[in-house]
């Protein structure tokens, strides 16, 4: 028989961390959200990993919001947060990426950008599902300030190939790897900041495929 797990509800502070997405349309202003002024950085499909929580303790003059579309994978990640203590410069958006990016931030907006290890969803039925596809890495690169990184990283050598068709079609981004697609060190070890999966890879001697992607200045993205 299977044990039915009673769901735990979250605490005030674990709540609090929340953005709901009704609050944020027509907002616009997320500084007077956060209460807090910084650029913002996004953080699309955290999961149930740290590193945006990891990222935000480590550079607390920015703002940082994860946006995760499973609910149990986003609630753990809150409570995550709340036990380690982070600041108020992390909020949570509970969503489906391809919904809501669009609607809730503005054009040329953010400061930066992470994909981080999305699921590759092999089957082709689920082909529309995939992050790294032109049309959704378009639609980000129409977020992001002139200037502004997008970081990307995979451990599955099929879907970094994936990515790269898909980066090649869009003018807006430009590589910051010279002739290299993509690099199996991270660019800047310093402000590197490593995820559960990655510590687990590498842990296997796996390569990480690492490309780092930044909105050019002078094309417009349509």
């Amino acid at each position: 028989m299977t044990r039915l797990r009673r769901h735990q509800r979250l605490s005030d502070g674990e709540q609090s961390r929340e953005f709901k997405v009704q609050q944020l349309l027509g907002h616009g202003d997320w500084s007077q959200l956060f209460g807090l002024s910084g650029d913002l950085w996004l953080e699309i499909g955290t999961g149930k990993d740290t590193h945006i929580i990891d990222r935000a303790s480590r550079f607390d003059g920015d703002l940082h919001v994860g946006i995760e579309q499973c609910r149990k994978k986003f609630e753990m990640t809150l409570r995550k947060a709340e036990t380690l203590n982070c600041g108020d410069n992390l909020k949570f958006l509970h969503a489906d990426a391809f919904d809501a990016i669009d609607p809730l931030f503005a054009d040329n907006y953010l400061a930066g950008a992470f994909i981080l290890f999305p699921d590759p969803w092999p089957k082709t039925r689920h082909a529309r599902r995939r992050l790294l596809q032109s049309s959704f890495l378009t639609m980000v690169a129409r977020k992001l300030r002139p200037g502004a990184p997008l970081e990307i990283r995979t451990d599955d050598p099929s879907y970094a190939n994936q990515a790269l068709a898909s980066l090649e079609e869009i003018e807006s981004l430009v590589s910051r790897t010279g002739e290299d697609p993509w690099l199996y060190q991270p660019l800047d070890l310093e402000n590197h900041v490593e995820t559960l999966f990655e510590k687990r890879f590498l842990s296997r001697g796996q390569p990480i495929h690492h490309f780092y992607l930044q909105k050019t200045e002078d094309v417009a993205v349509s």
